[in-house]
């Protein structure tokens, strides 16, 4: 795992994730000629073989709708409650977190302890488990017990998102190529009933006479093996190049929810925080 930290800082496009539950180390790269270069400079540079397991697509989760989460956790004589206003944010934006609370009603340490836990961890939706992004969480108020609080405020903001996202209408996102595919001329016929068949779009070919261009966008999904397909149509000719483009809403996601079979309520990691209501904090709610 150190030695694949090394590589990660190096290179941009590898993204290492250790699962502690199952012990395992898992690379997020892309496609199969990525794996390739990865198992050959970890040989060269570590002098260790490794292979890989079969992949699968990281999906991402966002919400379409604004909602309140809040979150609090009152271990004996602790005490801290959490608010949150969780907004759907710009494509590609990540997660953004700010504040609107008022210092008179929560001290300004304990906002900025409180973003601190946000910015800290990687949240996970819960449709699937999957990391969320593409939001705007914004601290709307809070409260803290006079002592004994510090280390309660990490649990109350983590529940506070969860408890939002599970009253949201969640959407399940999948990583989009852009790519550039290079064929015969009078190939180009099966190239683009190939995309359609890949529900992907595209612009107007370009041909020299011998050779058709064509570029477009499609689901990582459904692109996965179709560099060994063009290799074999083409008979070693044709030539696919694919750059991730961001990520967009899964046209499957009932099938994608279903077959991963994620329950949010099962996650002990992860917790929901069920709100505590009071009369100073109606107005919130």
């Amino acid at each position: 795992l150190l030695q694949l930290r090394q590589l990660e800082e190096e290179e941009p496009l590898l993204h290492i994730v250790w699962n502690e539950t199952l012990g395992e180390i898992y690379a997020q790269v892309m496609g199969e000629g990525q794996i390739e270069i990865l198992k050959r400079l970890i040989a060269e540079r570590f002098g260790t073989e490794v292979e890989f397991g079969t992949g699968s697509i990281v999906y991402k989760e966002t919400i379409q709708n604004r909602v309140e989460g809040v979150g609090h956790f009152e271990p004996l004589r602790h005490y801290a409650e959490v608010h949150l206003l969780i907004e759907p944010g710009e494509p590609g934006s990540g997660c953004q977190f700010f504040t609107a609370c008022s210092e008179d009603v929560l001290a300004r340490n304990w906002q900025r302890l409180i973003l601190t836990h946000l910015e800290e961890k990687e949240h996970i939706g819960v449709l699937t488990g999957f990391p969320l992004t593409d939001v705007q969480i914004t601290l709307l108020t809070g409260r803290a017990h006079a002592k004994h609080t510090e280390g309660d405020f990490r649990q109350a903001t983590y529940r506070a998102v969860r408890q939002g996202l599970r009253k949201a209408k969640n959407i399940l996102l999948e990583p989009y190529y852009e790519f550039r595919l290079e064929v015969p001329a009078e190939m180009i016929g099966r190239a683009l009933a190939d995309v359609q068949k890949m529900q992907g779009s595209f612009e107007s070919p370009d041909t020299d006479g011998t050779t058709a261009v064509l570029k477009g966008t499609a689901a990582v999904s459904q692109m996965r093996d179709y560099q060994k397909e063009v290799v074999a149509y083409t008979h070693g000719t044709g030539k696919l190049f694919c750059t991730l483009k961001g990520y967009a809403p899964c046209k499957n996601q009932e099938e994608i929810v279903q077959n991963v079979a994620y329950d949010p309520e099962s996650d002990l990691e992860n917790p929901t925080g069920f709100p505590v209501f009071s009369n100073s904090f109606s107005r919130f709610c």
